[in-house]
C-alpha cells in the first residue's frame, strides 16, 4: 500500500505528494519515527522549529501520527 508522510514545522507544512510503498505498517510505523527524529534533530539543533510532526496517511485518511517537541528552561 501507499502511505503518504505529510511533515509539519512549527506550522510549516510539507506535503508528501508522491508517497511511498510498505508492505507492512509496522515498516510504516519504524519509517515514520526513524524521519521524524532525523527532522527533529535538523529543525531542533538550527532552532528553526520547537515542534516537528509526521502525520501518515493512506487513500487520504490518517492512520499514524509522530509528533516530537522541544522545551528548554533555562
Amino acid at each position: 500500500m501507499r502511505y503518504h508522510f505529510h511533515i509539519a514545522e512549527d506550522g510549516r507544512f510539507i506535503e508528501d505528494d508522491e508517497g511511498q510503498e510498505f508492505s507492512s505498517e509496522i515498516q510504516v510505523r519504524d519509517e515514520a519515527v526513524e524521519a521524524c527524529l532525523s527532522i527533529a534533530k535538523d529543525a531542533f539543533t538550527r532552532g528553526s522549529a520547537r515542534s516537528v510532526e509526521i502525520d501518515v496517511r493512506r487513500e487520504n485518511i490518517s492512520v499514524l501520527k509522530v509528533v516530537i517537541s522541544l522545551t528548554i528552561e533555562d
